[in-house]
């Protein structure tokens, strides 16, 4: 047995420390940066960057550039991308293309909600109106392929979330949704297809992560009740494990020789039990993957699991997070966080940081106990309140109304009050998506980019 090792950074050289060259970093979202425990709305906020459109991906960092991806239009009508100095935060250049596929533009749809990747020779940039667009670190367009037009428009109901992977001179594009579904390796010097694998056909929104299986490159992917790994020079299967449930939305984490995967709850045949043990660590052998255990109350939504100095962490949706030790599965706690988790958290060193939905951040110790080290500030409560209540308004004129008599997917009726609470979740400033650098965290909303450096207090 091969131990799983991380492939991404190796594969892209430059210091890890100053890089995050994709969603979740290498795939793990740990980072090697020395980064600030501590921070407030007016002591340790570097800058605040207003950005084009509007965008749910996570920015990533390469040589002292982030880039970020948004859409604008009523219909999603325009694609955007943007490179952003990380000293000052000025936005260097902004691109603008138009969309293959259009889409309604409002909080219950996706909208540019795939992260981008970056290499030494540029930015790759995935949007779910089928485009992928690649531009040099100073903008200029390389080359631009409209899946929709090649393979087919994408049919899911909230959009297209799947970020991007990478290895070596390949990008990888995870397409799962009502139509034919597939996996799509493409030549980062052309865009051209090197491979293609056929998937079911299934919504979804986790995305692909690269690692080494017995000393080879294989992309995992997430979904549909299973954890695949295919090949990454071929595009072939090499490994399959069954019996997943709820597993839609977190992506797979590489954790030494683990996979952490994580899973909600089926809304559509209800299973705590087989939630729960769908958040589990598993070991790929000479068989293929085997689960090494199930967690018993742990469950996942938007965020994907991390592990830190021995221990496995799941956070829900509403900011509830599970501590497991990693080698055996055993809880060690499970507490709320004083904020809705939906970003996937940040490791560092001894450090887990758990970026809640309006902004409020909980850094935790990595052990047994739920030690809290700091809760940070990126608004006063104020200040977001006034925010939030200009955000709700304004949203009001364009969002749709849930069919008469049913939620807001179609689906059974559900009260008034959750039935607001969630029409109105994506309004407003939402932590999406951060990224990790050297002395500094990068923090992205739907409208904003915002540089996190430590407090001078």
């Amino acid at each position: 047995m091969t131990p799983l090792i991380l492939a991404g950074a190796l594969a892209l050289g430059g210091p890890p420390e100053a890089n995050w060259p994709a969603f979740r970093g290498d795939g793990s979202s740990a980072s090697a940066a020395k980064l600030p425990l501590k921070w407030a709305p007016n002591d340790g906020v570097a800058w605040r960057t207003e950005l084009p459109g509007y965008g749910q991906s996570s920015p990533v960092v390469w040589s002292g550039r982030a880039f970020v991806t948004a859409v604008d239009g009523a219909e999603k009508e325009t694609i955007l991308a943007a490179g952003i100095d990380l000293a000052s935060g000025k936005v260097l250049w902004k691109q603008a293309l138009a969309g293959s596929q259009k889409g309604k533009n409002n909080p219950m749809m996706s909208r540019a909600g795939p992260s981008p990747v970056a290499d030494a020779r540029g930015v790759y940039c995935f949007y779910e109106t089928g485009d992928v667009v690649a531009f040099d670190h100073d903008g200029k367009q390389l080359w631009h392929r409209s899946l929709a037009k090649d393979y087919g428009e994408f049919k899911n109901n909230h959009g297209i979330g799947s970020s991007l992977a990478q290895h070596g001179n390949r990008v990888f594009v995870l397409v799962d949704h009502a139509g034919p579904s597939y996996l799509l390796a493409l030549d980062k010097a052309t865009g051209k297809e090197i491979w293609k694998a056929e998937r079911p056909s299934g919504t979804g929104w986790t995305s692909p992560v690269v690692a080494e299986l017995k000393g080879k490159p294989a992309v995992l992917v997430s979904g549909a009740g299973k954890l695949t790994a295919y090949d990454a020079a071929t595009g072939k299967q090499v490994a399959e494990l069954d019996g997943l449930t709820g597993n839609n939305i977190p992506s797979p984490t590489p954790a030494g020789d683990l996979v952490l995967v994580g899973a909600a709850e089926n809304r559509m045949k209800p299973d705590a039990a087989a939630s729960a043990r769908s958040n589990c660590a598993v070991r790929f052998t000479e068989k293929g993957f085997e689960t090494v255990w199930g967690a018993k109350k742990a469950i996942s939504h938007h965020a994907s699991p991390v592990a830190c100095n021995g221990f496995a962490y799941f956070v829900t949706k509403n900011g509830f997070v599970h501590c497991l030790d990693l080698k055996t599965g055993e809880e060690k706690f499970a507490e709320r966080l004083d904020d809705q988790c939906w970003a996937t958290p940040v490791v560092a060193g001894e450090h887990v940081f758990f970026f809640g939905k309006s902004g409020l951040t909980t850094v935790l110790k990595a052990g047994p106990e739920f030690d809290v080290v700091a809760t940070n500030r990126l608004w006063s409560k104020d200040d977001y309140a006034a925010r939030l209540a200009a955000a709700k308004k304004k949203a009001a004129e364009t969002m749709p109304k849930p069919p008469e008599g049913k939620g807001p997917a179609g689906g059974a009726p559900i009260p008034k009050d959750e039935l607001e609470a969630i029409r109105y979740s994506a309004v407003g400033d939402v932590v999406y998506g951060v990224a990790a650098t050297d002395g500094a965290f990068l923090v992205r909303t739907g409208t904003e980019l915002v540089c996190v450096r430590a407090a001078k207090r």
